[in-house]
């Protein structure tokens, strides 16, 4: 009876994230795509997308070591312009409302990405934004670039960008190139950006160089970081999940319900998932992070025998990453349940914003309530 009940609930809720996928803004199409190139949307992955297919709030993007993606904007976003998703580069994309003006995000967990875009009318915004740097674009032309060592690399060919590190703004202008070592602040480089792709194709062979020597330093932080916050994310995932307020939010959304988002119970509704989802974005901002960093290092350690060098008393490299596969799907399925959640918040607030936006402290923030 209790294997049924679950098997319910999980029908349930796979219909729920079926028909939230679907009412999610557009935020372009893909005008380009070659290689090895997939999109995961609410838990399901489209293996092999096409030109004009669409990309909505919420996508995480991922191109393999051969794949490269280019989005054309929705005219939703109020940018008239490319995103080109390069080699093996994981992001997600999100699209909201900001004071009335919309609001484009591209949350960069791995790899690099370009973009050239002009706004159409009115104040839209564009942020991309990496483990410990949010980059607001008020320029046309950039590319911004995560190594395995989590080094960020940001270069602007027309307009400017503006870098926010937790330690002041840094601007980066036409012409200029910046990087960002872990644990240090942002500085520029001498590099002519006519020649900028090629030097950041070279930065990132150093990258991996740098990581090669000496895996087993790297991946015993990694496995520490790791094990820490997937315990604290599982603790938290956990009361989210048994939530009466997110099953009501579920049957809501998959019958179609309309939601008063001045009516008092929902003030309260708002209050209650409110302290769920802040606890988890916290926990789950950093450990994605994390999670795509071991990912991108699978390739690079797997049969090699940096496998065998023990990271603690009793387990290995190789130990490690076979539990991260291991991992992989369930992580997939509550991280959009999750976000899944979170768009539910966001179509429960008068403005349509997100938990959160609107202060200072942006991704972190708690104006909402």
């Amino acid at each position: 009876m209790k294997r049924a009940i679950i098997a319910a609930l999980a029908l349930c809720l796979l219909a729920s994230i079926s028909a939230w996928a679907v009412q999610q803004p557009r935020v372009g199409r893909i005008d380009y795509v070659e290689g090895g190139v997939s999109i995961s949307r609410a838990g399901k992955t489209i293996a092999s997308p096409n030109i004009d297919d669409v990309l909505q709030s919420g996508d995480l993007v991922k191109t393999a070591g051969d794949g490269r993606l280019v989005i054309a904007f929705d005219k939703n976003t109020g940018m008239n312009g490319t995103l080109t998703v390069n080699a093996r580069t994981s992001l997600y994309l999100k699209l909201e409302s900001f004071k009335g003006q919309p609001k484009t995000s591209i949350d960069l967990l791995a790899g690099s990405l370009g973009s050239k875009v002009a706004k159409i009318a009115g104040t839209p915004a564009m942020a991309v934004q990496t483990s410990g740097t949010v980059m607001g674009v008020r320029g046309t032309e950039y590319e911004v670039a995560v190594s395995v060592n989590e080094s960020i690399l940001v270069t602007c060919a027309e307009g400017q960008v503006y870098c926010d590190d937790g330690k002041g703004e840094f601007p980066v202008p036409a012409g200029k190139v910046a990087e960002k070592r872990s644990g240090e602040k942002l500085r520029y480089l001498p590099v002519a950006v006519s020649s900028v792709r090629e030097f950041r194709q070279k930065w990132l062979a150093d990258e991996i160089g740098a990581f090669r020597a000496d895996p087993g330093r790297a991946l015993a932080d990694f496995e520490k970081r790791y094990t820490k916050l997937a315990s604290q994310f599982s603790s938290d995932f956990g009361p989210f999940q048994k939530s009466a307020v997110l099953k009501k939010w579920l049957d809501e959304d998959r019958s179609g319900a309309k939601v008063n988002p001045m009516d008092p119970a929902n003030l309260r509704d708002k209050k209650e998932m409110a302290s769920h989802l802040l606890k988890l974005r916290k926990t789950l901002f950093v450990f994605e992070r994390v999670y795509y960093r071991v990912d991108e290092v699978l390739a690079i350690v797997e049969g090699t025998p940096a496998e065998r060098r023990e990271l603690r008393p009793g387990l290995t490299a190789g130990d490690f990453l076979r539990r991260v596969k291991a991992e992989r799907d369930q992580l997939a399925r509550n991280t959009a349940l999750f976000r899944y959640a979170e768009s539910l918040y966001a179509s429960r607030n008068p403005d349509g914003e997100f938990i959160g936006e609107g202060g200072d402290d942006g991704f972190f923030g708690d104006e909402d309530f």
